[in-house]
């Protein structure tokens, strides 16, 4: 990055936050398959025979998810590393990095020829780095989150760049349908491609039809692939439901400690984004912010229409969607920076204040995010140190609260992870005891 862009040792400063991320992955990595990671052991012994297309590997997981691509990913560390998950979860990792990587070149985009000032480009890291990915970045399975927020960030950056070719604009796609293949709230990403093509005015129709027709064609075969493999439709939750869940979706993002608080502080982040967003949204350099900032949106908003009827507006403070509403906030702290330039005075104050707080508030929403990871890493080395030292008779709660609802069939898989010598059952595992 040049000098005008980032007075200080960027690189440096970035490697150093990447690395800093990795040790506390693998320090808080959850030693085992726990919860839905527990779905791999059919999967994999079907690899293993060679009957892969027999098992859940192309089909939709729990009636809500594709997961084929982090299905591909984990047979393979897990096969590389003999079933210890911190291969996992290196590997998420390194999705993490590409992403930010990614976010990075567009605040060059979106902050081109506007030096923000090297405060809010170290605010951009923070929130880039932030601690709640940990919550994702502990759980091996949890690559699917990432490969999702890489095929939607990608496509981001090369459709906002000054001149993405049909040849980037078709990689950018293949990622989108790879992070579906991840995570299905990547679909949220096709209507914000096309969106990004359609504000090119620069462009002749022919080319923007030609560019985002992929997208369509794309979308509409994913979303009846996904529908048809749901069949019954999930209940809609009711508006009043819906629009909460969306909220504290978005506000748990800097705001999962004090969920009160959340709904509150995202209405009034949108609310900012609406009153700057008229004198930005024809320049160039608005439209990444808004891409991320709609595509979290469309996330929130695909979530809350399938769990709001099923678990209520308060199931949106599940800790996996943090990594998912970071990006509202990411293109939110962009799209406002940008926006003070040209504030008057009296509202570029207020403008900051309210920057300087949701800054102030995701620094101790980290707090908050490491102290959650450091207990759900305590909580699985007793949980692989009960099944370690009690199989194959552990206690049914123990084995009830670490695999929910999978606690029927935990028994048979435990039983096929210690024939092939996995975590917990191999000496590599790290686990104290079960006390007697």
């Amino acid at each position: 990055m040049t000098e005008g862009h980032a007075p200080f040792r960027f690189g440096t400063v970035f490697v150093a936050a990447a690395i800093a991320m990795l040790a506390a992955t693998l320090a808080l990595h959850i030693p085992l398959m726990l919860w839905d990671h527990i779905d791999l052991v059919p999967i994999y012994e079907a690899w293993q025979r060679g009957d892969l297309s027999g098992s859940e590997f192309w089909r939709i997981h729990d009636g809500s998810h594709f997961h084929s691509a982090a299905y591909a990913v984990l047979l393979l560390t897990t096969w590389l590393s003999g079933g210890q998950p911190w291969l996992d979860c290196a590997v998420s990792w390194g999705f993490f990095v590409a992403q930010a990587w990614l976010l990075l070149g567009i605040a060059r985009t979106g902050w081109q020829d506007r030096h923000p000032g090297r405060e809010w480009w170290l605010a951009m890291l923070v929130l880039i780095f932030h601690p709640g990915h940990l919550a994702n970045l502990q759980w091996g399975w949890q690559v699917a989150v990432f490969i999702s927020l890489l095929g939607a960030i990608a496509p981001i950056r090369i459709l906002s760049g000054e001149q993405p070719t049909q040849a980037l604009n078709l990689l950018g796609l293949a990622l989108a349908v790879a992070g579906v293949l991840g995570f299905t709230t990547t679909l949220a990403a096709f209507p914000v491609a096309v969106l990004l093509i359609l504000a090119r005015v620069e462009w002749s129709w022919k080319r923007r039809v030609a560019f985002a027709m992929p997208w369509l064609l794309t979308a509409m075969v994913l979303a009846y692939w996904l529908l048809s493999a749901r069949g019954q439709a999930a209940p809609w939750p009711g508006l009043d439901r819906w629009v909460m869940y969306v909220l504290n979706y978005l506000g748990g993002g800097v705001l999962r400690f004090a969920e009160d608080l959340a709904p509150w502080w995202a209405a009034l982040a949108l609310l900012m984004t609406a009153m700057v967003t008229p004198r930005l949204w024809r320049r160039s350099q608005s439209r990444p912010w808004l891409a991320l900032m709609l595509f979290a949106i469309g996330c929130a908003s695909m979530t809350g229409w399938g769990r709001a009827g099923y678990f209520g507006a308060e199931h949106a403070f599940v800790t996996r969607y943090v990594s998912f509403a970071m990006l509202f906030w990411i293109g939110w702290l962009g799209l406002i920076v940008l926006g003070m330039k040209e504030a008057k005075p009296a509202r570029r104050r207020w403008m900051l204040s309210l920057l300087i707080a949701t800054l102030c508030f995701a620094a101790f929403n980290g707090l908050h995010m490491i102290k959650q990871a450091m207990v759900v890493r305590e909580r699985a080395l007793e949980y692989a140190a009960h099944i370690r030292d009690r199989y194959p008779d552990p206690d049914p709660g123990v084995i009830e609260r670490a695999y929910q609802s999978r606690a029927d069939q935990a028994s048979q898989r435990l039983g096929r992870l210690r024939d092939w010598g996995f975590a917990p059952f191999s000496p590599a595992t790290e686990a104290p005891r079960a006390a007697d």
